[in-house]
C-alpha cells in the first residue's frame, strides 16, 4: 500500500515521457495528416478535444497502459488514479482557456508543469509543447514554444489584473 502514490507518480513521468516522443513522431508531415490532424482540428481546443483522436492515435495513446502496468508494480489503486489524473490533465489542457489561480506562476509547479495555455499554444501553431504533463522534455529537446511564458502572463494579467 505505501507504494500507491510513488507508483502514480513515477507512472506520470513515464506517460509524459511515452506521450512526448509519440506525439512529436505524429507531428511528422508523413503521419501528421493521416492521424493527428483530426486531433488538431480544434485549433482552439475544448474538452471534447482532449479525447478527439484517429482511431491509430488512440491505440497508440492506449497502449502506454499496458506499457506502464508491464514495467511497474501498480496496485488497482495505482492504475485507477493514473487513469483519472491522466483524463483530467487532459481535460484541463483542452480547455481552450486558462483557470491557474494567480499564486500559481510564482511557483515551482509553474517551472515544471504544464497549463492550459501551453496546450492552446500547441494547437494554436502546430507544434512544440509536446508534452501532457510536464515540460521538461520540451525544454530539453527545444520545442518549448519561446512566447509561452509571456502568452501565459497576458493572460493571467487579463484575468487578475
Amino acid at each position: 500500500m505505501w507504494f500507491i502514490i510513488p507508483a502514480v507518480i513515477v507512472s506520470l513521468i513515464v506517460h509524459d515521457t511515452y506521450f512526448y516522443w509519440m506525439h512529436r513522431l505524429l507531428h511528422h508531415p508523413k503521419l501528421f495528416k493521416y492521424t493527428h490532424l483530426v486531433h488538431h482540428k480544434s485549433v482552439n481546443p475544448s474538452p471534447w478535444a482532449s479525447y478527439s483522436f484517429h482511431f491509430f492515435e488512440a491505440i497508440t495513446e492506449g497502449a502506454i497502459l499496458l506499457v506502464i502496468v508491464m514495467i511497474i508494480p501498480m496496485h488497482g489503486i495505482s492504475i485507477g488514479l493514473f487513469v483519472l489524473i491522466g483524463f483530467m490533465i487532459n481535460v484541463y489542457g483542452h480547455l481552450g482557456y486558462e483557470v491557474t489561480p494567480k499564486w500559481f506562476r510564482n511557483s515551482f509547479l509553474f517551472e515544471i508543469s504544464n497549463t492550459s495555455t501551453y496546450h492552446n499554444l500547441h494547437h494554436s501553431k502546430f507544434k512544440g509543447n509536446y508534452s501532457l504533463y510536464f515540460r521538461f522534455w520540451d525544454k530539453v529537446m527545444g520545442t518549448e514554444n519561446p512566447d509561452y511564458v509571456k502568452e501565459y502572463d497576458r493572460i493571467q494579467n487579463q484575468r487578475f489584473g
